[in-house]
């Protein structure tokens, strides 16, 4: 199991941006990859939160799928928790703390099993290159973006030359357009 985790600091007060961040309308604006979200209803027995489906984006723009997972929110705490609800070891948690001066600390973890699309990134990401620390840091520099400036997010970045889009069957994908198909 890997556990990745970061922080940004954002110029705005706590509760303004965890409002921000919490609303799944915005999840496209901030998520590199991903380029629409709806809740969908409630999670499956046990899971908390609400059951979200996102459509991504493959890397390189060539084709997305659709997946669902579950979000759940602690506004009190400002802490999201998401994660896949079955066939994904996967899971994360982004909190908002206040900062000197009336800003905001921003920090994500991310929580990889062996079920998890950890190893398909990193055996397809340049040598020495860690997609997932780098996801992490779009994702925070596009919510800064957002936030701070009114400006756009990071786009994700584009496969190495030659990769192929994951294959392993996941039960979280509910809908899947491959690049070249």
């Amino acid at each position: 199991m890997s556990e990745y985790e970061q922080t940004q600091v954002v110029g705005a007060p706590p509760d303004e941006v965890f409002g921000w961040l919490s609303d799944v309308d915005n999840l496209p604006k901030y998520l590199p990859p991903v380029t629409d979200a709806s809740i969908e209803g409630p999670s499956a027995e046990g899971v908390p939160g609400r059951r979200v489906r996102t459509t991504l984006q493959y890397p390189g723009g060539d084709g997305s799928f659709d997946a669902e997972g579950y979000l759940a929110l602690d506004e009190g705490q400002r802490r999201m928790e998401w994660g896949a609800e079955a066939g994904r070891d996967y899971s994360g948690w982004l909190t908002v703390a206040g900062s000197g001066g009336g800003g905001s600390e921003v920090t994500v973890h991310l929580s990889f099993g062996e079920r998890s699309v950890e190893g398909e990134l990193g055996d397809r990401a340049p040598e020495g290159e860690d997609p997932l620390a780098r996801g992490i840091s779009e994702t925070l520099e596009s919510i800064r973006r957002q936030i701070e400036e009114g400006s756009g997010k990071v786009e994700p970045s584009p496969p190495p030359p030659g990769a192929d889009p994951p294959t392993d069957d996941n039960p979280a994908v509910v809908r899947d357009d491959p690049p070249g198909e």
